[in-house]
């Protein structure tokens, strides 16, 4: 861990002693660096009694160096990141999780009409500190297995383009992913899937229809049945996507999506049988230079890699990040809120294959900003506070319900050298059906087909990992 941290801190400095002459060969080196210092009234997440042995409440900080290096041409455009993070609290050193991750992407024109995408990302760390390493405007809202478990995960994604006019524009872009815990009987689940897509711009619309087929398989999965003993199985499903998209501009700054499709769930055990549900979006959005918002509703068929299930889930999220008050007074918030009520897809005691017990999560994450004046760039102080409350039904009436409930509050400090090229989106938007799939942004005007020499490659069907 000592080693991880010291290559960290020499990038930091790298970066600050080599980035004018990196940016005269199109490259850009920047370090980061985020640390806090907090309080929670649950360090692992622990269940509350009678179904687990209750929380414990502790101090705890963090500290988060990174590295982010970029480097472009005309045609292409590629950036490799690394950052470590630890996490320590003050009372129960067993909960200190230190985490690695790196990504790379890359983005290739091809030729005039289509373009290349390519992405990996590697990280281990730990689930008890797993929204606290996530900025509050991208906090993921999902049901986990709470406990302090080690994990490691792996993903890589491809994605493809091609643009035969102005106006229309096909693509391709396929997932891998791997979450393998570190324990003695790994609960490992490896995910692969493919999106095709075609789309149509307007001036004021976007129109798309995005077909999705997705692999699942889950090793060491507990048996869902009466008998306490422990069981275990290997599942393997299969999900189909249909959606169709359309994308309006409401004005200069607001969007709306809807989407309206179906799921097509397949148990390949057994009999093969599967479950069919619609699937669909609303979603309304806000764009600003200066601040960003949207409010999203969605029911889709997802994997969740830590509770080992795909999940049937209605899901309802506000996330927004805007100035306070007068730009003078350098203030801004950001945060998520948001509600999950999911349904696993699994085989109940009659050897049916249908949805399981309902589990509920709910998410607050709202952090106030601070930034000082300009001569100091990208640097800010944030006060922070996030609770999760996830509660899971019990499959019988002799085991109770499992509650998880989590306080935290953070003040934290960021800082990046030299100053971002350019401002970055502060909050996730909804995208249930995979990012190959209808998205599109908002307000956009048909295209050149041949990007101008020296410019940045234009943006095509993107797969994010």
């Amino acid at each position: 861990m000592r080693s991880g941290r010291g290559i960290a801190v020499a990038a930091f400095g790298c970066a600050i002693l080599t980035h004018h002459d990196a940016r005269a060969q199109d490259a850009y080196l920047q370090g980061v660096f985020t640390g806090s210092l907090g309080v929670t009234d649950n360090v692992s997440s622990a269940a509350e009694p009678p179904a687990g042995p209750g929380p414990s409440a502790d101090g705890f900080g963090t500290a988060s160096p990174g590295l982010i290096f970029t480097y472009t041409t005309p045609r292409t455009s590629q950036t490799l990141s690394y950052t470590f993070a630890a996490s320590f609290f003050f009372l129960h050193p067993e909960a200190n999780s230190y985490s690695n991750m790196a990504m790379w992407s890359g983005r290739f024109v091809t030729s005039p009409r289509t373009t290349l995408t390519l992405g990996a990302a590697g990280s281990q760390g730990q689930l008890n500190t797993f929204q606290l390493e996530q900025a509050a405007g991208t906090t993921t809202l999902a049901g986990t297995a709470g406990g302090t478990t080690n994990f490691v995960q792996a993903s890589f994604n491809e994605g493809f383009s091609f643009q035969p006019s102005p106006v229309w524009s096909l693509g391709q872009g396929a997932t891998f992913l791997v979450y393998n815990p570190l324990q003695d009987r790994p609960q490992r689940t490896l995910s692969a899937a493919n999106t095709l897509s075609a789309q149509r711009i307007f001036r004021h619309d976007i129109a798309s229809l995005a077909l999705s087929v997705g692999y699942t398989h889950f090793d060491n999965a507990p048996v869902n049945d009466t008998d306490p003993a422990d069981t275990y199985e290997s599942r393997d499903q299969l999900l189909s996507t249909l959606v169709a998209s359309w994308q309006h501009d409401l004005g200069r700054r607001f969007s709306s999506q809807i989407d309206v499709g179906g799921v097509v769930a397949t148990d390949l055990t057994g009999d093969a049988e599967s479950l069919v549900r619609p699937a669909g979006l609303a979603a309304l959005r806000y764009a600003h230079d200066r601040g960003e918002a949207e409010l999203a509703y969605s029911y889709a068929a997802t994997p969740n890699v830590f509770l080992q299930q795909i999940q049937l889930s209605h899901q309802l999220t506000l996330r927004a990040a805007a100035p306070i008050l007068r730009p003078a007074w350098r203030l801004s918030v950001e945060g998520s809120a948001g509600v999950q009520f999911a349904q696993p897809l699994e085989r109940n005691t009659a050897g049916e294959f249908d949805t399981g017990p309902n589990t509920t999560a709910v998410l607050t994450d709202v952090a106030l900003l601070w930034s000082p004046v300009v001569v100091i760039p990208d640097f800010a102080l944030a006060l922070r506070y996030q609770h999760t409350n996830q509660h899971t039904e019990a499959r019988t009436a002799q085991l109770p319900d499992t509650r998880i409930i989590r306080n935290a509050v953070l003040l934290s400090v960021s800082g990046a050298f030299p100053r971002r090229m350019e401002a970055g989106s502060r909050i996730s938007m909804t995208q249930p059906f995979g990012s190959a799939g209808p998205v599109g942004p908002p307000h956009r005007e048909p295209e050149p087909i041949e990007p101008p020499e020296g410019s940045e490659p234009a943006a095509g069907a993107d797969a994010t990992p």
